[in-house]
């Protein structure tokens, strides 16, 4: 575990974060360089600009790739929700709680992922407000990139926390950031993304364009979000949210993404061939992967798939849903989908766990987070590539959007909407696609499931949680949670960060 600095400590000490050594629960090599980001100042003390936005916008994209990791956002939007746990196994995976915390919903102030989401998030945002700030003279093209990536760092972190510190480039060092309500925060987060469609200067490429890149179709699937989750923040949808979903929707669809056919289901992680993937990140899929694998798979061996997720899809028989992926004795080498049962190296022989037991994942109910064996627990790995030792080959082909949750994403906009779409055929498309038969009338629980099955482990600024709290399900009971409490659908404001008179802590903590 290593430290990770950030430069722009006199910012991140007035936006209310808690230090400018942050502590990630991982190693990793992708957490950006905020040089080119720092508040330079001309000789009368006002902001006069970034010195490269070209490298500032980089290092912008840099900080999405950043959500490619377990912890931190992935942590508080799929560990605190109902498909993904992590285990401790003898002395491996406790880390003082934090992972137990999260999934039993107990956290606090002080919690880790927290307080390096808040810190992330934040600076990030501050990040783009320099480069979108005139003085920094950025390009059209760059601008309208800046305030996308704007735009998707408040929004996570009014999701989060339910308001928003800003801070102006020319406030000095004695101004705290002021704290945006949610209804305030949504304004400006809406307004970049709007002023960014329609500017004209996001690229309008398809599936066959640069994926890596924010144009027009991820621009639209982001403010889709925004406004498919707006009732939830506000407390009340605004005119037109849901018509509004279902319009971008269908605009991306017009630039060509499609859900893709391909023979194997899992070739939509793999880049050399995909219609439906909207923006891939590049930056590493392994940690994604190495989570959910047992060291003699080449893993790290903590994180599972709930059982009673891996049940939801009514049937163990990958000919009936291609999103199971086959059973390990039927694979040499690490499978794809839900593995369970026998798993087998690449020559076909039975592996072991460290005890010399045979390494097989059972679909049983977990009985507990603190006490379990290396077995334990179904693993879900979705990135086809292997090696020849049959063990996962990453690469820096991330996929961050992809077209099928924009389709339920649609489904779920007509449903609420009461109209503008088909949702049975949007959800049914999605089940055909995996082999599944399709339902004859879909209703919001439908989409709720077919969320379930078809987005589990991935995430990209929202990830279960935020479908949880849409469709009131959050402070529920599943499997090894019981704790109900209803203050929870907000994370608190780190304690440190109180230190900006500014901001007051949320209900419960």
């Amino acid at each position: 575990m290593r430290k990770k600095e950030f430069f722009n400590k006199r910012i991140f000490h007035y936006m209310g974060v808690a230090a400018a050594l942050v502590f990630v629960q991982s190693c990793t090599d992708l957490e950006p360089n905020f040089g080119d980001s720092t508040n330079i100042q001309s000789d009368s003390g006002e902001f006069s600009g970034v010195s490269n936005p070209e490298g500032s916008l980089t290092n912008l994209y840099s900080g999405i790739q950043n959500l490619n990791g377990q912890q931190n956002e992935y942590a508080l939007m799929e560990v605190s929700a109902e498909n993904i746990a992590v285990l401790t196994r003898g002395a491996d995976w406790g880390d003082n709680g934090v992972w137990r915390l999260l999934h039993n919903h107990n956290w606090g102030p002080g919690h880790l992922d927290v307080l390096n989401s808040w810190n992330r998030r934040n600076q990030q945002a501050f990040n783009a407000t320099q480069l979108i700030d005139p003085a920094s003279g950025a390009s059209p093209t760059v601008l309208a990139q800046a305030q996308v990536i704007r735009a998707i760092n408040m929004f996570m972190v009014v999701n989060f926390y339910g308001i928003a510190p800003f801070r102006e480039v020319n406030d000095g060092p004695d101004v705290f950031p002021v704290s945006l309500s949610a209804q305030e925060a949504y304004d400006i987060i809406l307004n970049d993304i709007n002023s960014a469609i329609n500017s004209g200067n996001l690229s309008s490429h398809g599936p066959d364009g640069d994926t890596f890149l924010i144009g027009e179709a991820a621009a639209r699937f982001i403010r889709a979000k925004i406004n498919l989750n707006a009732e939830r923040i506000l407390g009340a949808a605004p005119s037109g949210a849901y018509q509004a979903v279902i319009d971008d929707i269908n605009a991306i669809e017009a630039l060509d993404f499609e859900l893709d056919q391909s023979t194997n289901y899992f070739d939509i992680w793999d880049i050399s061939s995909n219609s439906e993937v909207i923006l891939h990140l590049n930056t590493g899929t392994g940690e994604r992967q190495w989570n959910m694998l047992h060291p003699n798979q080449g893993g790290w061996n903590g994180f599972v798939t709930l059982t009673e997720t891996f049940r939801s899809f009514g049937t163990d028989d990958e000919d009936q849903d291609a999103r199971l992926g086959l059973p390990g004795p039927e694979v040499n080498g690490v499978s794809v989908g839900y593995l369970r049962g026998q798993q087998k190296n690449a020559a076909g022989e039975n592996l072991t766990d460290r005890q010399d037991n045979l390494l097989i994942y059972e679909d049983e109910l977990l009985t507990s987070l603190e006490i379990n064996n290396e077995r334990n627990g179904i693993r879900i790995v979705k990135y086809p590539q292997r090696g020849a030792d049959g063990r996962p080959a990453p690469t820096n082909d991330f996929v961050f959007i992809r077209f099928s949750e924009a389709v339920l994403m649609r489904a779920e906009a007509v449903l609420r909407n009461g109209g503008g779409g088909d949702a049975t055929a949007d959800v049914n498309a999605i089940r055909s696609r995996a082999g599944a038969t399709t339902i004859g009338s879909a209703t919001l629980d439908d989409v709720y499931d077919e969320y379930k099955r078809e987005m589990n482990a991935e995430s990209n600024i929202t990830g279960q949680r935020a479908r949880q709290l849409r469709y009131g399900t959050f402070a529920d009971t599943w499997e090894l949670k019981e704790n109900q409490d209803e203050f929870r659908r907000l994370f608190p404001i780190p304690q440190n960060a109180l230190a900006n008179p500014n901001l007051v802590q949320n209900e419960g903590y």
